[in-house]
């Protein structure tokens, strides 16, 4: 009888990977046991095949408990949480007592499992309530061979389950070998040179640095200069903002290129990047560089790397990829000064890219084709969106600080170019750019344009002490030292704790 056994139990793990499409995800020869997977209606059926003779209700409600436990701790292993499991016995009679009734001891537990024995006198009514469980019909007509015939048999089986086992862990190592991360190597250097220059000829943390080296600078990109979006993705702000990047991208990378290859992988990095940045002028007014939208992309490649081998992605990064999308997302949302739109851009970006470039070896054309399309239509879309501000209500108030920062710098040429765009665009926080403005002309030289952008500041907003005593300055370079002394004692009045203010007023009082 163990011959027959030895046979069906062989036969029937053959017939479940070869015409039902399960896969083997461990042989052990010496414990007749094998576990296979295979997802059906969006769950992942577990099955757990094990030749074995057992006679008591309490033994099998071990080894079910025992099953159950290997299972939760090796959930990785699985595609998803919804775990379907199935444990079969190949023996040649059931437990002596009554067995059928013990899954319910683990009702409420995940994942409850499905018994089944297949004895000698029950095997077809087992077989038929397994198929049953797992959605598929028993399409393999039951023949009778001779005993020797069996024996015979049962090496053939275990050698053809064995080579389909081993043929589909070279698959999918092949998979994580496809390439050299050339490219990877190639952008870290790219971007350490550039790192590196800047900070040799200037100051990677400065504002006026970073809009000179081709950061993301949304009124010059409304100006035309788009390769901005492309050449802020090779600046960074900073040591620690360098590092962090290519940490990432040495590890994603790697991964990655190794994956889709290089040439694939360069279209990914590229692609995300500039949806990223896209992403960022539709939605962030601030001054932006890093390559972080790029790296996102690295992520969006995995995620659909996932998509397309779902049981292998969970097994391997899955889980863990998840977790640190996630933890990003999260710390990008808590952090104000993340720029969540090149971070979220990146990604879809890279998902994007991905399915047009796909996987090596696996070519889908009506997907790759319409991912291009919806690519294009997307940054379109967003940078049409970018230069009508429709999300960057804020984009007047970087300008105003922007001005700010660069009188700090003494750029006066460059505040009065931006001030006279923003004011020329729209009404927003007229008062803040006129005196920014009235600023950089004081400082080269144009008293008449500092003194009509004064007058408008202080008609605008009276209550602007700043303005006040910049025109009394003004007022008595030009000797007109009435009107000097009433905006003097106007400043000194809206603000009397300004020693400067103070001493101005003084002196025209006394003159």
């Amino acid at each position: 009888m163990f011959v027959e056994q030895n046979y069906y139990f062989w036969k029937f793990v053959y017939e479940l990977v070869s015409a039902h499409g399960f896969q083997v995800l461990s042989i052990q020869s010496e414990e007749q046991e094998v576990w296979l997977e295979k997802e059906i209606q969006w769950k992942t059926h577990v099955v757990r095949l094990k030749q074995k003779q057992i006679n008591w209700r309490n033994e099998l409600k071990r080894e079910l408990l025992l099953t159950q436990q290997r299972v939760n701790k090796n959930r990785q292993l699985f595609r998803g949480g919804n775990v379907v499991l199935h444990v079969g016995y190949v023996a040649e009679h059931p437990p002596v007592d009554e067995w059928k009734s013990v899954t319910e001891e683990f009702s409420g537990q995940k994942p409850t499992p499905n018994v089944f024995f297949f004895s000698d006198e029950e095997k077809s009514s087992e077989r038929s309530r397994f198929f049953s469980a797992i959605h598929s019909e028993d399409t393999i007509q039951e023949k009778h061979p001779s005993e020797s015939e069996m024996e015979a048999m049962v090496p053939y089986l275990r050698q053809q389950v064995a080579t389909n086992h081993r043929k589909r862990q070279q698959e999918d190592q092949s998979l994580f070998r496809f390439g050299k991360p050339v490219m990877t190597y190639l952008l870290l250097a790219i971007n350490l040179l550039v790192f590196f220059y800047i900070e040799g000829n200037g100051d990677s943390t400065s504002v006026q640095t970073l809009i000179e080296y081709g950061a993301k600078y949304n009124p010059a990109i409304i100006d035309g200069e788009w390769w901005r979006i492309l050449s802020s993705m090779f600046l960074h702000i900073g040591t620690l903002h360098l590092l962090m990047n290519m940490l990432a991208l040495f590890y994603l990378g790697n991964a990655v290129e190794r994956i889709y290859g290089s040439w694939r992988f360069t279209v990914i990095y590229l692609f995300a990047g500039v949806f990223g940045g896209l992403a960022s002028f539709m939605l962030n007014p601030h001054v932006a560089a890093g390559a972080s939208g790029a790296i996102f992309g690295l992520f969006g490649a995995l995620l659909f790397f996932g998509v397309q081998h779902k049981q292998l992605f969970f097994r391997t990064m899955g889980w863990n990829l998840l977790f640190v999308i996630g933890l990003n997302i999260v710390f990008g949302l808590l952090v104000p000064q993340i720029d969540n739109g090149a971070h979220f851009g990146g990604l879809i970006g890279g998902f994007i890219a991905s399915a047009f470039v796909h996987l090596p070896k696996e070519k889908n054309i009506i997907r790759q084709l319409l991912a291009f399309a919806f690519y294009l239509v997307a940054i379109m879309a967003m940078a049409w969106l970018g230069v009508q501000s429709t999300f960057n209500e804020n984009q007047t108030l970087e300008q105003v600080k922007e001005s700010q920062e660069l009188n700090q710098t003494g750029d006066f040429d460059e505040v009065i170019r931006l001030t006279t765009e923003a004011l020329e665009e729209n009404g927003n926080f007229e008062a803040p750019l006129l005196f920014n403005r009235s600023y950089a002309y004081m400082q080269v030289g144009d008293t008449k344009g500092a003194k009509e952008d004064l007058l408008r500041v202080v008609d605008q907003s009276p209550d602007m002490a700043e303005a006040h005593y910049n025109l009394a300055v003004l007022y008595q370079q030009e000797g007109e030292l009435e009107k000097a002394a009433d905006h003097a004692g106007t400043a000194a009045k809206l603000k009397p704790e300004n020693e400067g203010f103070q001493q101005l007023q003084k002196e025209l009082s006394s003159s």
